[in-house]
C-alpha cells in the first residue's frame, strides 16, 4: 500500500508540473502567432502599398508623356516648312518616351482588348499628325480635327486606365492624401496643356476665338486654380520633399507669368477684334516652354512619395523583426525555465518524496539525506521564488507587447489595425433594428497648426481631442486614430436622435477646447465630420461612405457634419 501511495504521489507531481509546462508552451505559441501575424500583415500591407504606388507612378508618368507628346504634335502641325524637321525630331523623341512607359504598365491593369483599343486610338491620332511632317497647315478644319484626336486619345487613356487604378484610393487614409496630390499634379499638367489647344487654330487662321473655346478656356483656368490650391497641402510625405515646395512655387509663377498671362492677352485681343500679337507657331513654342518644369515637378513629388512609402515598409519590417526577436527570447526563456524546473525543482521534490516515504516505512538506511540533498532542499524555496518572478516578468512583457500592438502611442486610442478588428466585429453584430454607426472626423486646417506653432503643439491638440472623444463617448464605443489628424468612433444604437445628439455634442465640445501656442498665443480648433451606418456590411464599405461624407463636409466649408440621418 505504501508503495502504491509513493508511486501515485510522484505521478501526480509529474502530471502537474509537466501539464503546467505544456500549458505555458501552448499559451506562448498562441501569443507568438498572434503578435507575429499582426506585424506580418502590417509589413505585407506596407509592401503592397509600395508595389501599388509603383504601378500608379507608371500610370501617371504615361499620362504626363501623352500630354508632352500632344504639345510636340501641335508644334509640328503649326510649324512652317523650314522648321518641320526640328519639330519632327522633337516629336519622335517624345513618342519613344511614351511608348517606353506604356510598355512598362503592368498587364493586369488593363484587359488585352482594352490595351489594344488604347494602342489603336494612339496610332490613329499619330497617323493624323504624321500628315503634317511634310505638309503645312492649309485646312483649318482638318488641323483642328488632328489636334482634337490627340486630346481624345488622352481622354481615352484616362477613362480606360484610371478606372482600373481606383484601387490605389483604397489604401490606408494616411496614404490617400499623397495619392490624390500626385493625381492632381498629373491632371494639372494635362489641363494646362489643353488650354493651349483651344487657341492654336484661331491663331493659325487669324480668326476670333469661338465662344465654345472661350468657355473651355475659362473652365480650364478655374480647374487649374483649384489644382494649384490642392497642391499647397502636404502630409507625412513632406519629410521626403525638401525641394518640392520651392519648385512648386517656381512652376506656378512661371506658368502664370508666361502661360496664363499669354492666354489672357490673346483672349482680350480676340474680344476686341485686334490683330493677334503672336502667331500660332510662336504661341505653341512659348506656351510649351511655360510648362517646362511641370515634368520635373511631378517627378520630384512622385520620387519623394515613393521614398515615403518605402520608409514605411522598412519601419514595418523592422517592427516585425523586433517582435520576432522578442518572441524568440521569450521562447528561449520559457525553455530555460522548463529545464530549470526539471533539474532544480522537480528532482528535489521527487527526492524529498522518496526520503519522506523511506522514513515512514522505516527504511532510513536508504533514505538519509546526503550533503547534496540538504543543499537542494535549502535551494528549493529560493528556486520557487525565482520561478515566480520570471513568470511575472513574462506576463508583464506579454501584456506590454499586446498593448503596444493595439495602441496609438500618442493618443492611447486604438490604432488602425486594432480599430479595424473591433469595428468589423461590431458591424457583424449589427442588425436592421440595431445598426452600427461610424463617425469619422478630421481636424480642420491641422497642417497650419503644425506650420504655425510646431508639431509639439499639434500633438497636444491631438491628445486633447482624443481625451474629449473618450470623455463624451460610452464605455462600449470603439474609438480609434485612423492616421494623422483623422479619428473615428463606431457604436451601435437604435435611435437616429442618439447619433445626431452624440455628433453635435462632440462638435460643440471640440469648439470649446482652448489651446495655447509656444508663446502663450491662444487658439481654438474645429473639426469636420462624416457619418455612415450599416449592418451586415464590410467595414471598408462603411469607411468609404463615411470618408465621402467627410470630404463633403470639408468641401462645403469645414466645421460641418455630413451624413446625419434625417429627422422623422
Amino acid at each position: 500500500m505504501k508503495t502504491v501511495n509513493k508511486t501515485s504521489s510522484s505521478s501526480n507531481v509529474l502530471r502537474y508540473l509537466w501539464g503546467s509546462a505544456a500549458a505555458t508552451i501552448v499559451l506562448t505559441s498562441i501569443l507568438s502567432w498572434w503578435l507575429v501575424s499582426g506585424s506580418w500583415n502590417a509589413w505585407h500591407l506596407a509592401r503592397s502599398d509600395v508595389t501599388q504606388f509603383d504601378n500608379f507612378y507608371l500610370v501617371l508618368q504615361t499620362s504626363n508623356d501623352l500630354a508632352s507628346e500632344r504639345a510636340y504634335g501641335n508644334e509640328l502641325v503649326l510649324s512652317p516648312a523650314a522648321n518641320k524637321e526640328a519639330a519632327w525630331a522633337a516629336l519622335e523623341k517624345s513618342r519613344q518616351l511614351t511608348d517606353r512607359d506604356i510598355a512598362k504598365i503592368p498587364k493586369n491593369l488593363l484587359s488585352p482588348a482594352l490595351m489594344a483599343a488604347t494602342a489603336d486610338q494612339l496610332r490613329h491620332s499619330r497617323e493624323s499628325i504624321d500628315f503634317y511632317r511634310h505638309a503645312e497647315l492649309s485646312d483649318p478644319v482638318r488641323a483642328q480635327q488632328t489636334i482634337d484626336e490627340m486630346v481624345a486619345t488622352t481622354d481615352f487613356y484616362h477613362e480606360a486606365l484610371f478606372r482600373h487604378t481606383r484601387e490605389f484610393l483604397l489604401l490606408e487614409p494616411s496614404a490617400l492624401g499623397p495619392i490624390l496630390r500626385a493625381q492632381a499634379l498629373g491632371e494639372l499638367r494635362d489641363s494646362a496643356g489643353r488650354l493651349g489647344s483651344q487657341l492654336l487654330i484661331p491663331l493659325a487662321t487669324k480668326t476670333p476665338i469661338p465662344l465654345e473655346n472661350v468657355e473651355a478656356l475659362s473652365r480650364g483656368m478655374e480647374r487649374i486654380n483649384v489644382l494649384w490650391w490642392i497642391l499647397q497641402t502636404q502630409g507625412d510625405e513632406a519629410g521626403f520633399l525638401s525641394d518640392f515646395r520651392p519648385l512648386l512655387n517656381t512652376t506656378h509663377q512661371q506658368f502664370q507669368k508666361e502661360g496664363a498671362t499669354l492666354i489672357t492677352q490673346l483672349m482680350d485681343e480676340s474680344k476686341r477684334a485686334m490683330p493677334y500679337s503672336v502667331d500660332a507657331e510662336s504661341f505653341a513654342v512659348r506656351y510649351h516652354n511655360s510648362l517646362s518644369t511641370f515634368d520635373e515637378l511631378l517627378e520630384k513629388y512622385l520620387t519623394g512619395v515613393k521614398k515615403h512609402f518605402q520608409q514605411t515598409e522598412r519601419e514595418a519590417l523592422l517592427h516585425l523583426v523586433r517582435v520576432i526577436a522578442i518572441l524568440i527570447a521569450l521562447c528561449a526563456l520559457t525553455a530555460g525555465l522548463i529545464y530549470y524546473i526539471r533539474t532544480r525543482v522537480l528532482q528535489p521534490i521527487l527526492r524529498l518524496n522518496q526520503i519522506a516515504t523511506g522514513f515512514i516505512s522505516g527504511e532510513q538506511h536508504d533514505t538519509l539525506m546526503n550533503e547534496g540533498d540538504a543543499e537542494e532542499v535549502q535551494e528549493l524555496f529560493s528556486s520557487l521564488g525565482t520561478l515566480g518572478n520570471k513568470l511575472r516578468e513574462q506576463t508583464s512583457l506579454s501584456k506590454k507587447l499586446q498593448r503596444q500592438s493595439e495602441e496609438d502611442p500618442l493618443t492611447h486610442l486604438f490604432n488602425r489595425r486594432a480599430f479595424d478588428a473591433r469595428a468589423g466585429e461590431l458591424l457583424r453584430q449589427a442588425s436592421a433594428d440595431f445598426p452600427a454607426w461610424l463617425v469619422m472626423l478630421d481636424v480642420d486646417h491641422f497642417k497650419s497648426i503644425n506650420d504655425t506653432w510646431g508639431h509639439p503643439t499639434g500633438d497636444k491638440v491631438l491628445v486633447k481631442l482624443a481625451t474629449t472623444l473618450k470623455q463624451y463617448s460610452r464605455p462600449g464605443d470603439i474609438i480609434g486614430r485612423l492616421g494623422g489628424e483623422e479619428f473615428a468612433v463606431v457604436f451601435r444604437t437604435q435611435g437616429h436622435e442618439d447619433v445626431s445628439g452624440y455628433t453635435n455634442r462632440i462638435q460643440n465640445e471640440i469648439r470649446r477646447l482652448q489651446f495655447t501656442g509656444p508663446q502663450g498665443e491662444p487658439f481654438t480648433i474645429t473639426a469636420s465630420f462624416g457619418v455612415a451606418s450599416g449592418w451586415k456590411k464590410e467595414l471598408s464599405d462603411v469607411l468609404s461612405q463615411a470618408d465621402a461624407e467627410l470630404y463633403k463636409a470639408k468641401n462645403s466649408g469645414r466645421d460641418r457634419i455630413c451624413g446625419l440621418p434625417e429627422r422623422g
